[in-house]
């Protein structure tokens, strides 16, 4: 019987072609010859330890695989197979595209070769049996075992965390009432549109709307009918506006709309549909409602103040030539 003993940072991982690998160890380097264990050991003592490391392996709370360099499952503990959910002989039978669910196989086979003993950690997706995908992190490390490269990995289930922090992301990116970007977040992305667009030598446009005589509809028919009114707009202009264009509740009844790599002759038309698709549906139950539209798009060396005080001089100049209209300001 072939054994083989791999040295790691905590422990020592046993492999043998009988049983398998036989240590759940995190991180995998230089392998080292089993005798040199064996001159301190006796038999009784070797198989007892064999006996322990494959206790561990299996028993680990981490998810562990080793695969070959053609992406071939060589062993996988009890983690491993429900990870996955499938039957441990269905899992020996896998590749690692059969699982990956961002990578073709090509790129599959050169991220494995390009693994060393030092290792890499990085972040994927699984496929499960039950074709749910899973979020995990990986931790892997090249070794080798009579001659062979193999690749120790180990899987951790990030799911539960990554709903967490797109939740949390959601929170501090969002107006909470429609669902749109919030201001904070939309100044960032106009910061780096404006960035983009200068390295680029691109235009971006600039929306900003503002629904008409909002007080007077929160005064005749309460604060609840107009959030109501706003929850609408909001969709309206969500299913009115194209991507990539990030829209935001810039405040109270204002929205803002950016449109990278646009000129304002487009932005203008852009405006003007919403103001008349706005016209004709009802929201918040009310008919009538409208809102007044200012156009800018950027100009060499803009900032964000410069662009975002055009749309607004633009928005003013709608509401003081009878609302419900648009108007651009391009310089």
């Amino acid at each position: 019987m072939s054994m083989i003993a791999l040295s790691s940072n905590a422990k020592t991982m046993l492999y043998n072609e009988t049983n398998g690998l036989l240590d759940a160890s995190m991180t995998a380097s230089t392998p080292k010859d089993f005798s040199q264990i064996a001159k301190d050991s006796t038999k009784k003592q070797i198989r007892q330890e064999m006996s322990i490391w494959h206790f561990l392996f299996e028993n680990s709370r981490e998810a562990i695989v080793l695969i070959n360099m053609k992406g071939e499952v060589v062993d996988a503990n009890q983690a491993f197979v429900e990870l996955l959910g499938y039957t441990r002989e269905q899992t020996y039978q896998l590749g690692v595209w059969d699982w990956d669910a961002d990578l073709d196989k090509e790129t599959i086979l050169g991220l494995l070769s390009s693994i060393d003993a030092d290792g890499v950690t990085f972040e994927t997706r699984h496929i499960r049996k039950d074709r749910n995908i899973i979020h995990v992190e990986i931790s892997s490390n090249a070794t080798f075992y009579q001659n062979e490269r193999l690749l120790l990995c180990i899987c951790r289930d990030t799911t539960e965390q990554k709903l967490k922090d797109e939740k949390m992301q959601e929170l501090i990116s969002t107006d909470p009432l429609t669902g749109l970007l919030n201001k904070r977040e939309f100044t960032y992305r106009l910061n780096k549109a404006i960035q983009h667009a200068q390295n680029a030598s691109e235009q971006l446009s600039l929306i900003l709307m503002d629904i008409d005589r909002f007080k007077s509809i929160n005064d005749e028919h309460g604060h609840l009918v107009g959030d109501r009114v706003l929850e609408d707009v909001a969709q309206l202009m969500k299913e009115t506006v194209d991507e990539p264009a990030s829209i935001a509740r810039w405040g109270g009844e204002e929205f803002i709309i950016l449109l990278p790599n646009t000129a304002p002759d487009t932005a203008q038309s852009t405006a003007e549909n919403l103001r008349t698709e706005l016209e004709s549906r009802s929201a918040g139950g009310l008919n009538n409602i409208t809102a007044s539209f200012g156009v800018t798009s950027s100009q060499l060396n803009d900032d964000l103040h410069g662009v975002f005080n055009r749309a607004d001089e633009a928005m003013y100049e709608a509401k003081g030539n009878g609302r419900n209209c648009v108007r651009v300001i391009t310089s």
